[in-house]
């Protein structure tokens, strides 16, 4: 039987029905942008795939993986409406951010908190919650404030426990564990919204160290913010960590002469393939220090062109 023109391809809707993330992603990574938009468009008509809770939060993991820009109008509409089922509406939320500017992440930040202080009033514990995993990835300084309250009340149920049930080892070592992944949560989202309250210049500098000391949690979101969408201003901010503070990047001691300079290297080759990401015009030297040292980058790609896109920010933990 011929498929309907204006219903969903029964194959792309049968992959996204599955696991279609990490290792997984090759079985749909063949779709192109303009595939993936007319197939979404086709799915916010059937109300069978928009009742799918599964099919809608990988098909819009798949809009932000492939950075579908032209579907931003049809998302935000989306990430709006109130009918979506939780998961998938994280998922709107997880690809506004990812598609949208300045004031889709603030109404992103709005919408998620609200969700946060929903769930801090019912009193339900955290875990039950699809949001809050999202909370530092998307959210602001409203989940900021709403994380931390979480936080206080995972610390008082942890010290109750201790204190009601001491010898409950499994239960409190539950506990802590909740408490210490909010514990991190807070520190993620303060670290970036401290970066984000700085200047343009002062913000970029500061989105290069972590890149460059690949700090863990930040490392590939300061990538996306540093090369999407790049600056001339942002370029310099670059330039100006790589020629003035690579060497502080590394222990003071412990290396040798040989090691340390090895390292330096190799973060100013870091560097300096960063600035190609950001479609930014090398200087002569600069150019010159990437071929010279040619072989040694294409043994470890990963490691200077990591490419880092919307899932290694938003979904991978």
């Amino acid at each position: 039987m011929a498929q309907a023109p204006d219903s969903v391809d029964p194959k792309f809707a049968d992959a996204l029905k599955t696991d279609i993330s990490g290792i997984y992603f090759s079985q749909v990574a063949h779709y192109t942008p303009e595939k993936i938009a007319e197939e979404f468009r086709k799915a916010l008509r059937d109300r069978g795939l928009m009742a799918d809770e599964l099919f809608l939060q990988n098909l819009l993991f798949l809009v932000r993986k492939r950075d579908v820009r032209e579907l931003h109008d049809d998302v935000a509409r989306l990430a709006a409406g109130n009918g979506l089922p939780p998961a998938a509406r994280v998922s709107a939320l997880k690809t506004l951010y990812a598609l949208g500017d300045e004031r889709d992440r603030a109404t992103v930040d709005y919408v998620l908190s609200q969700a946060l202080a929903a769930l801090v009033q019912s009193g339900q514990p955290p875990e039950s919650s699809p949001y809050v995993p999202a909370a530092d990835r998307v959210g602001g300084p409203r989940c900021l404030v709403a994380l931390r309250r979480l936080e206080m009340d995972a610390t008082a149920r942890q010290r109750a426990a201790e204190q009601q049930t001491p010898g409950d080892h499994a239960r409190i070592s539950r506990l802590d564990k909740v408490r210490a992944g909010l514990e991190g949560q807070v520190y993620l989202l303060g670290r970036k919204q401290e970066v984000a309250a700085k200047s343009g210049a002062e913000r970029a500098a500061d989105l290069a160290r972590l890149y460059l000391r690949r700090s863990a949690g930040l490392s590939c979101w300061a990538y996306r913010e540093l090369v999407d969408p790049a600056s001339a201003e942002a370029a310099a901010a670059v330039r100006g960590v790589i020629a003035r503070e690579i060497p502080g990047f590394l222990p003071a001691a412990g290396l040798s002469p040989e090691e340390r300079a090895k390292r330096e290297l190799e973060l100013r080759l870091r560097g300096t393939a960063l600035l190609t990401s950001m479609r930014a015009p090398l200087t002569p030297e600069e150019d010159r220090l990437l071929r010279d040292n040619a072989g040694i980058i294409q043994a470890r790609r990963k490691f200077y062109y990591p490419e880092c896109d919307w899932e290694d920010v938003l979904d991978r933990t």
